[in-house]
């Protein structure tokens, strides 16, 4: 009897043991932190007291805690950067609305300083060419500039001198200064010319890069994601592919 007893009450006991270990489990919540983003696709990175990449949906959980800064980067949209205090103990989520980037923008950045707007649409090396082409076309420009001004100020200072000579100084006197005069007019002109064809060069080309930021402005490609897998296509003149990326 006594045995049975015994026996009844250790089965009680492991019951409610068993019972309470599944009940903590249920309730456990798992630690890190799960970001995703819309569109999937964009890769984050957090840094803070270590720094995490993944492609989102992305989830981490090594251990961290504190304040992270989390920041989203997606072709074809604006860079988005945020933060988020991690707490080991609870399961954090973070979800973001990614903005896709517009062609005004491009095109404005562009009017601004040239190469900007073509950077803006991940284009950098030739954002870089129209920065240069607008950096030696406007040093030409304010070097033709400066030649005018100074071969301008020579033929005023003779023609003013001539001016003078024709009241006070003899015929000889302005025959001698003629040439040099006719010589400094003409300096001028061709300087004249050097600078407005200098000029229109600089405003082709900020117009050619204020059209080319709006004209060509890339069309957002469409990504998906599979178990961590983002998959993106990728399309240029001279090639078609696809971007292929594992978070981790």
């Amino acid at each position: 009897m006594r045995h049975n007893t015994l026996k009844g009450i250790l089965t009680l006991m492991a019951l409610i043991l068993l019972t309470c270990a599944a009940a903590s489990a249920q309730n456990q919540t798992p630690q890190g932190i799960l970001i995703q983003s819309s569109p999937q696709g964009a890769l984050v990175t957090l840094k803070g007291g270590v720094t995490v990449s993944g492609v989102t949906p992305a989830r981490f959980q090594q251990l961290m805690v504190g304040t992270y800064q989390v920041e989203f980067l997606k072709d074809g949209y604006e860079k988005y950067t945020t933060r988020v205090n991690i707490d080991p103990r609870l399961q954090s989520q973070l979800s973001v609305d990614l903005s896709p980037k517009r062609r005004w923008k491009a095109a404005a950045r562009s009017l601004l300083i040239p190469g900007w707007g073509q950077r803006y649409s991940d284009k950098t090396t030739k954002g870089f060419a129209f920065s240069v082409l607008a950096l030696g076309a406007t040093t030409a420009f304010l070097i033709a500039d400066d030649n005018y001004s100074s071969k301008k100020d020579d033929y005023d200072r003779l023609l003013v001198q001539y001016d003078s000579l024709r009241y006070r100084g003899s015929l000889s006197d302005l025959r001698d200064l003629q040439p040099r005069l006719d010589q400094a007019q003409s300096d001028a002109y061709n300087a004249e010319t050097a600078r407005q064809v200098t000029l229109g060069g600089l405003i082709s080309i900020w117009a050619l890069n204020v059209l080319d930021a709006w004209l060509f402005f890339p069309d957002q490609r469409e990504s998906f994601t599979v178990k961590g897998f983002a998959v993106a296509p990728e399309a240029d003149m001279h090639s078609i592919g696809i971007t292929l990326s594992k978070s981790f």
